[in-house]
């Protein structure tokens, strides 16, 4: 199964806390969803939003499209480390 082809913040709103599992680099890196927030203004159908994820510090994930499983579903993702400390890595998607 695959995620809607033109997703919207609604699609990943209910999901905040939940794990993505990320294919990367031939490895499979769990991502938290800790952020989904609409952008007004945008002139995508399905509206503009921002998502934040939270990962591990190693390995760290480089920019890129990579798909994100979750209960089924598959969604290609354009994200970008912004932030990386103790805590782990930081990645933003932004759908504009």
């Amino acid at each position: 199964m695959t995620g809607p082809a033109d997703p919207s913040c609604a699609d990943f709103s209910d999901r905040i806390g939940a794990r993505f599992e990320v294919e990367a680099g031939g490895e499979r890196v769990g991502l938290i969803l800790e952020t989904a927030r609409e952008l007004p203004g945008s002139p995508r159908p399905a509206g503009g939003f921002r998502l934040e994820f939270l990962g591990p510090a190693d390995p760290m994930i480089g920019q890129g499209v990579f798909t994100f499983a979750i209960e089924g579903e598959r969604y290609e993702i354009f994200i970008v480390p912004v932030a990386r400390d103790a805590n782990g890595t930081r990645y933003e998607a932004v759908f504009y």
